[in-house]
């Protein structure tokens, strides 16, 4: 039942955004842009899309590595079906995958592998912040996205010091958060206990200044090339060619947050409303803006597939099984 809900909002959201990216749009205006373009430019796109996914998982080994040091393969195969599983499934119900993947194969527990997803989503939020106010030194955009990117950070820098404190005050959250939840039934109050407990295993890497550092330098270096690959794609098209590369990280940041609401498979109208919202913001037309937007979406889409589907194999899970154990532990949660 709350898969469906899950889906039924995430295609609401979806068909919206869609409405939204495409209302008015000059249909001729997109398949000229089609034409004009020069697709050469996609091939270091996907090479960067590639290192990217490359480094995701490097981090997310450092992370969790102090529970248990996972083969940068395995880390690898995890990471881009969990992914792949992220853009096919609805409102990020894909999250889970990772988690339950190398619970699967590992000794970590599902809760400690969902510490250290907590933890690299705060750091990826908070780098691009950091971005952002880069941006907002060097270009003047709407009030709205200064204040909407103070609002976040008054979100997750709390929630990171409370990660940090949970971790280093171990024992005496454990037990404060037991005596809490001593008071519901003894089968839920037990099952709590024990998830709480591992999720506080998986947040062992924040007390570890020296990894810390690592993560934060690994995220930056991430987003980083993120937004080259956002910048290069701009070479395709005439209308674009001389945007700074500021514009480039203006429109990943603003993409990223509209991506991060509950959106249909695939991100699918989220992702171009916003891609159009972050271009139209430095005049470029509708209809190139959109084009850029689909084309993007496209590469990054594909690649993200290609990549989870070659590793099925490695992990030895097959697609419905994967998306059967994703729809049931949802449903638990």
């Amino acid at each position: 039942m709350k898969t469906k809900v899950n889906l039924l909002l995430g295609l609401a959201v979806g068909g919206l955004f869609i409405w939204l990216a495409f209302r008015g749009t000059d249909f001729e205006g997109v398949k000229s842009s089609f034409k004009e373009a020069d697709y050469i430019y996609i091939i270091p796109v996907v090479f960067l899309s590639v290192v990217v996914q490359t480094l995701r998982s490097y981090r997310w080994g450092v992370i969790v590595e102090p529970m248990e040091k996972v083969s940068q393969w395995n880390l690898f195969s995890i990471s881009s079906i969990g992914f792949m599983a992220i853009s096919l499934l609805p409102v990020r119900m894909g999250e889970i995958v990772r988690p339950y993947l190398i619970s699967q194969k590992s000794s970590i527990k599902l809760g400690s592998a969902l510490a250290t997803i907590v933890v690299e989503r705060i750091f990826d939020m908070l780098t691009l912040m950091i971005f952002l106010l880069i941006v907002l030194i060097e270009v003047e955009l709407p009030q709205w996205i200064f204040r909407s990117a103070c609002s976040i950070l008054i979100v997750f820098i709390p929630m990171l010091f409370l990660l940090i404190f949970l971790s280093v005050k171990r024992e005496l959250s454990a037990k404060g958060v037991d005596r809490i939840l001593g008071k519901l039934p003894d089968k839920i109050s037990s099952r709590l206990i024990r998830l709480f407990h591992s999720f506080i295993d998986g947040l062992q890497i924040l007390p570890d200044v020296k990894r810390t550092i690592w993560v934060v330098l690994l995220s930056l270096l991430i987003w980083g090339l993120v937004g080259i690959a956002t910048y290069v794609l701009f070479s395709s098209f005439p209308s674009m060619g001389q945007l700074p590369l500021t514009a480039g990280y203006a429109v990943l940041v603003i993409t990223a947050l509209g991506v991060a609401l509950p959106a249909a498979p695939g991100f699918i109208g989220n992702y171009h409303f916003s891609c159009v919202l972050g271009l139209t913001l430095f005049g470029i037309p509708k209809t190139d803006a959109l084009t850029f937007a689909i084309l993007l979406h496209f590469i990054q889409f594909v690649v993200m597939i290609l990549l989870g589907l070659v590793c099925l194999p490695f992990i030895k899970v097959s697609l419905p099984k994967l998306f059967k154990s994703s729809e049931q532990i949802t449903s638990e949660g």
